[in-house]
């Protein structure tokens, strides 16, 4: 579409067959507006401080008639998630009661992009159109779930963060109109010894702020982190979020978004959800909403849909019943 994007250029590193599009437009909250990018859409953001509801999903996997299945999916077949997954999104997400929708990542546990896309082509072009969150999970950068399984090969999340597209804490110097790319490209996935040869262990983790972010919708207040960093990595910017949201109005429950809610498979105990809640928790910003019941936390990791993981009654909610093996459920929490 000529003219209407900021940056145009294909993926960098990985998943390369697919092209980023990307810009910064200015709407009016609490209305829709339309734009025209090949098709006609409409796109609203609530009004801040408007009560608003969001789809939760992690860990979605299907059976791939792209016949790409580098995962097993151990209920694929019994949910027909191929089918069903996409046909949930799109009757829930484009309605007028729907606001956003959110992926906690393992997002189709894939490595080089057509199970990706074959999924997606069967979400509705308005359910594209609503605001979409998500965040990485142990999958998206090894396939096999750990750095000990990984390859060079492996997408280390590069092609996640690309086709994904979030507003990510990398882009903040990126303004509207602006051709720079709105990721942090520096990192080569691919390790290479002191000789420059390629090497047989695993890949490059990219850019911590590629994977951080941190904004509002309505009356919620959302942060997106990566369990694959260190804490003292991301404390940085757990104390700026934190921050962040002790300043905007209209602000009533604040939610946090990972994918590990136990340590292992890349993540550190204090990375995992249920401590990095804890530890978010108890930061200048955050805590005000903690002592009144309205900091929360979204994870997925071990494949269940409950409420109340890890002992953090009323405050942590597990969404990863999408397929894997597990405890075998299988919905759409909201």
């Amino acid at each position: 579409v000529a003219n209407f994007f900021d940056y145009s250029a294909q993926f960098v590193h990985r998943w390369t067959q697919f092209y980023l599009h990307t810009a910064i437009k200015t709407v009016q909250p609490g209305v829709d507006t339309s734009f025209h990018v090949g098709a006609d859409i409409a796109v609203r953001l609530p009004a801040q401080g408007a009560g608003v509801a969001g789809l939760l999903i992690a860990d979605p996997c299907v059976h791939s008639p792209t016949g790409k299945e580098w995962i097993s999916c151990q209920f694929a077949a019994r949910f027909n998630t191929i089918e069903r997954i996409p046909a949930l999104i799109n009757a829930f997400a484009p309605g007028p009661d729907t606001d956003f929708w959110t992926i906690s990542g393992d997002n189709f546990y894939d490595r080089t992009g057509e199970i990706s896309a074959d999924v997606f082509k069967r979400v509705s072009l308005a359910a594209k159109s609503k605001i979409f969150a998500s965040v990485p999970g142990n999958h998206d950068y090894w396939v096999l779930g750990s750095p000990g399984a990984g390859s060079t090969v492996d997408q280390c999340a590069n092609g996640f963060m690309q086709f994904y597209g979030q507003d990510t804490k990398a882009a903040e110097h990126v303004m509207a109109g602006s051709s720079l790319p709105p990721f942090d490209f520096s990192i080569n996935p691919s390790l290479h010894d002191t000789d420059g040869n390629m090497t047989l262990s695993s890949c490059n983790l990219p850019a911590l702020p590629n994977f951080f972010w941190y904004n509002q919708i309505g009356n919620v207040g959302l942060v997106g982190q990566s369990g694959a960093y260190s804490q003292k990595m991301t404390m940085p910017f757990m104390v700026e979020a934190c921050d962040w949201l002790s300043q905007q109005s209209d602000l009533d429950v604040v939610v946090l978004f990972g994918h590990w809610d136990i340590a292992g498979s890349g993540a550190s105990p204090e990375m995992a959800m249920p401590q990095w809640y804890t530890e978010m928790a108890a930061l200048p910003g955050c805590s005000e909403f903690d002592q009144r019941g309205m900091l929360k936390f979204v994870m997925g990791h071990t494949h269940c849909n409950d409420p109340h993981p890890h002992g953090k009654v009323g405050a942590g909610f597990r969404v990863a019943g999408f397929g894997m093996e597990g405890c075998g459920n299988f919905g759409m929490p909201i």
